[in-house]
């Protein structure tokens, strides 16, 4: 088991299925990325979404991406490891205010050109 606000890895579920609930009853209520039988995967409304990614870097990407598509708030924990990643892209805007999902994309792009 992990907290909730960790990159976790599954050995003790046999299905995905098994693993978010698993998530899920550890309180685990924000979107969390997750490894399980060699694939990185993303929890977000108690559903698997897999990060059809390689390495982990383009994984968290994508999950830091999820949090304003969802417009939900950064587990307190983590405030400021995702506002340093805000500030390295120059994003603008907060989570868990109203974000447009092309303004949020533009500055991503911005960021890796």
């Amino acid at each position: 088991m992990c907290s909730s606000d960790t990159v976790c890895v599954w050995q003790d579920a046999n299905t995905i299925d098994e693993a978010v609930k698993q998530l899920q009853d550890s309180g685990c209520t924000q979107p969390v990325l997750f490894r399980f039988q060699q694939m990185f995967w993303v929890k977000a409304d108690n559903t698997a979404v897999a990060a059809h990614f390689d390495c982990i870097t383009d994984a968290f990407e994508f999950l830091f991406q999820l949090f304003f598509i969802m417009n939900v708030q950064y587990p307190p924990e983590l405030w400021l490891v995702y506002g340093f990643f805000e500030k390295v892209l120059g994003v603008k805007g907060e989570v868990g205010k109203s974000v447009r999902l092309a303004e949020f994309c533009q500055q991503v792009l911005q960021g890796v050109q």
